[in-house]
């Protein structure tokens, strides 16, 4: 068995005023240690009913839905109850009245009741999103699997195309130099032209212009011999 301080000292102030021992002040002291006990036990019921509302808040922000509660799991009678958006319960009771609050507001027992209440809901309706989301996934992956397919097809086609206008234009480019290369060729064949040869390699040019014409070697100013009479 689990060891609780409040059980033993309450057995203890039992046994003790049963002997009639116990003073004004041991009962003080034991009344403090219940209400200290006490206190722990309420800020853990206000943190776990915070803890619960949160968690039952958020799944349902995921569905987006209102869930109704049966009247039998309220605390009191009524029409009908919901628990709305951010965790709110909206309760509508046998005079046509409404009120609303907060889950963790609530009593610790009806917290319990509640969530017990939307847990089976909430399951079915994750479940069923899980499901669309699913299908919705499986469809962008098929399109984008054969947009895949249709640009690798796409990028195979304008390669080709570009290999056939390269091999278009590199033709005429071929041709020209082949036909450079044949007429090289030919005029490597030809044969020289031969440069005619001069009769005389010693004439020149004289003063008159004519050539083989020969300068006198007489000086023009020499003095000419007169003829013997």
């Amino acid at each position: 068995m689990a060891f609780i301080p409040g059980s033993q000292v309450q057995s203890q102030g039992q046994q003790e005023r049963e002997k009639g021992n116990v003073s004004f002040s041991d009962s003080l002291r034991e009344i403090q240690g219940e209400y200290m006990m006490l206190g722990e036990i309420y800020e853990k019921q206000k943190s776990y009913a915070q803890g619960l509302s949160e968690v039952i808040r958020t799944m349902q922000t995921e569905v987006d839905t209102v869930i109704q509660i049966r009247p039998e799991a309220m605390p009191t009678p009524c029409r009908a109850a919901y628990v709305v958006s951010e965790g709110v319960v909206v309760v509508f009771d046998l005079h046509g009245g409404v009120a609303s609050k907060p889950l963790y507001a609530l009593p610790s027992d009806v917290i319990v009741s509640i969530i017990q209440e939307c847990t089976p809901e909430l399951q079915r309706l994750l479940s069923e999103k899980r499901r669309i989301e699913s299908n919705k996934v499986k469809s962008m992956e098929s399109v984008l699997n054969e947009l895949k397919k249709a640009q690798f097809m796409f990028k195979s086609a304008k390669r080709e195309e570009m290999g056939l206008e390269e091999e278009a234009d590199s033709a005429p480019q071929a041709e020209n130099q082949s036909a450079q290369a044949e007429k090289m060729e030919e005029l490597a064949k030809e044969p020289a032209a031969e440069v005619p040869k001069s009769r005389n390699p010693f004439a020149f040019i004289g003063t008159f212009g004519k050539t083989g014409t020969q300068q006198s070697s007489t000086p023009n100013n020499a003095k000419k011999t007169p003829a013997r009479q």
